[in-house]
Order: C-alpha cells, then sequence, then structure tokens
C-alpha cells in the first residue's frame, strides 16, 4: 500500500513538472521528487540541483505541512496591503481623469485630500504618484521654450 502511494505521489510530481510554468517551480517540485523517489540527503539535493541546503530543507518542511498545495501557491509579492482594489482606484480617479481631459490641472495636493478622505487616514504624497503610474499617468511639466523658437529672432524682435 505504501508503495502505491508513494508510486501516485511521484506519478503526480512528473505530471505537475510538466506545467510548471517557471524554472524555480520546476526545481521545487524536483526537490521532492529526488527525495521520494531515491530518497537522497539534503546536502545531496543541494549539490545536484545547486540549491542552498537550508532552502531544500525549507521546501521540504513546506511539501510536508502543505503536500501538493504549495506548488498551486502563487509566488510572493504584489499589493498585499493596498488601500483599494485596481478597481476601487480606476473608480476613485475618474473625476480627475475627465478634469484633465478637459485640459484642467491635476494637482496631486487635491488628489492625497480627496484619497485621504475616501481611507480616512493620512498617506505621504508618494502613495498618490504610485497609485497615478499604476494606472498610466506620469508626472508632465511645460518646457521652458518652444523647441521650435529662434533665439536670435527674438532679440531682434525686441531691438526693433
Amino acid at each position: 500500500m505504501k508503495k502505491e502511494t508513494q508510486n501516485t505521489i511521484l506519478d503526480r510530481l512528473i505530471e505537475l513538472q510538466k506545467e510548471a510554468q517557471t524554472i524555480v517551480q520546476w526545481k521545487q517540485m524536483e526537490v521532492v521528487w529526488l527525495k521520494e523517489k531515491f530518497g537522497m540527503s539534503g546536502e545531496e539535493v543541494a549539490k545536484v540541483l545547486n540549491y542552498r541546503l537550508q532552502t531544500v530543507h525549507m521546501i521540504w518542511h513546506r511539501w510536508k505541512q502543505e503536500s501538493f498545495d504549495f506548488f498551486k501557491r502563487e509566488k510572493p509579492g504584489g499589493r498585499k496591503h493596498s488601500y483599494l482594489t485596481m478597481e476601487e482606484e480606476e473608480k476613485f480617479l475618474e473625476p480627475f481623469i475627465k478634469r484633465a481631459e478637459e485640459g484642467g490641472i491635476l494637482v496631486i495636493s487635491d488628489i492625497k485630500k480627496s484619497f485621504e478622505e475616501r481611507i480616512g487616514r493620512t498617506v505621504a504624497e508618494s502613495t498618490i504618484y504610485r497609485m497615478l503610474e499604476r494606472h498610466g499617468w506620469r508626472k508632465v511639466v511645460p518646457r521652458r521654450r518652444h523647441p521650435k523658437s529662434d533665439p536670435q529672432a527674438q532679440e531682434n524682435a525686441k531691438k526693433n
């Protein structure tokens, strides 16, 4: 019975490896497969896959705890502590975008004040700039002079 279970686990690991989207996912499955199939030690697996021993043991530990769910988890990172979802941010920015499209100027202090009222706490200006960047906005500053201007012609016009 234990042999059948081990074969089932190995078969399932091979199937999951075929579906792996990154080399990291594939190598994590390989760490488990080498232990289950050949009973390799942590040092041997680390050497074969060019991993640190600590990483191998961490993967084995998580494998014992989570089984196949370990490989289905999303990678770390992302917006775990955001004030608003992307859709809520988009909806929040709509009136400011309409004003800008009509020729108005986006003033960060106005957006910041409105945002703070919406979430009920103060935030840094960088939070607003990052939110605008996420939605494709950038800071546009007017030029000091027109690119086709001729400083010599302007000086002559002043003299005459």
